[in-house]
């Protein structure tokens, strides 16, 4: 038997936003994309986060309470760029329109300098 399963007939194909680096993000937060932070609400209030970011938790978005609308500019991000790939993915299958994953998180934020709030 083969060991890969074969994606059943008429499923869906995976929603791959596109990937940003963090000063084309930053250039896009400043004309009025919504800068989303996906860290948990804890590690959002007790670290730096970036400045202007509003945190959406991944339990919120599997809840669909992110409090966005379908066609906001939303650009993703996390703390390393590991987590916000999936979340951004998550949002795109459900129907947001316009999501971009942020390449590098936080730690790519801070290292390009850019503006954060403790």
């Amino acid at each position: 038997m083969w060991p890969f399963k074969k994606k059943p007939q008429g499923a869906a194909a995976a929603v791959e936003p596109p990937t940003v680096d963090v000063k084309t993000a930053f250039a896009r937060a400043k004309r009025g994309a919504k800068l989303v932070d996906v860290r948990s609400s804890r590690e959002f209030a007790h670290a730096a986060h970036p400045k202007g970011a509003i945190s959406v938790p991944p339990q919120l978005i599997g809840k669909d309470k992110t409090g966005l609308a379908r066609d906001d500019d939303i650009l993703v991000i996390c703390l390393s760029g590991h987590r916000s790939p999936r979340q951004a993915r998550r949002l795109a299958e459900m129907g947001f329109t316009r999501v971009t994953n942020v390449e590098g998180g936080l730690r790519a934020w801070k290292k390009a300098k850019l503006p954060v709030k403790r």
